[in-house]
């Protein structure tokens, strides 16, 4: 089984706006839900999408775990979009639970609470 993407949505208010760029393309953070599914629907999986350099400001004076954070080196719609329908298309797994829990790294699986 492979999952089907079904497309992002920007979770934060200020940045859904159509066309939307940080004004800093090397040096932001958002977050999103990537939704990935069967041909009857999709569940969500949230992300922090996040450069390099806004990585480290945050997180450099400490011990961190990485799930559910995108690293992009310059901000690109089309970019992470391609990341993600790759991401989703080409994870396998025998279940539709075993799938989203390979994803669950990428993005937090809003129902792995039950697996």
């Amino acid at each position: 089984m492979k999952a089907r993407y079904y497309g992002y949505r920007i979770l934060d208010h200020d940045k859904q706006a159509e066309g939307w760029r940080p004004q800093n393309p090397k040096d932001f953070e958002f977050s999103v839900d990537f939704y990935a599914g069967s041909e009857s629907g999709a569940d969500a999986f949230t992300a922090v999408v996040c450069s390099p350099a806004r990585f480290l400001k945050k997180y450099a004076a400490t011990i961190t775990s990485a799930q559910g954070v995108l690293i992009m080196p310059s901000f690109d719609h089309s970019e992470l979009d391609a990341y993600l329908r790759n991401l989703c298309e080409n994870t396998e797994a025998k279940t539709w639970d075993a799938l989203a829990l390979k994803l669950n790294g990428a993005g937090r699986w809003e129902f792995a609470y039950r697996t």
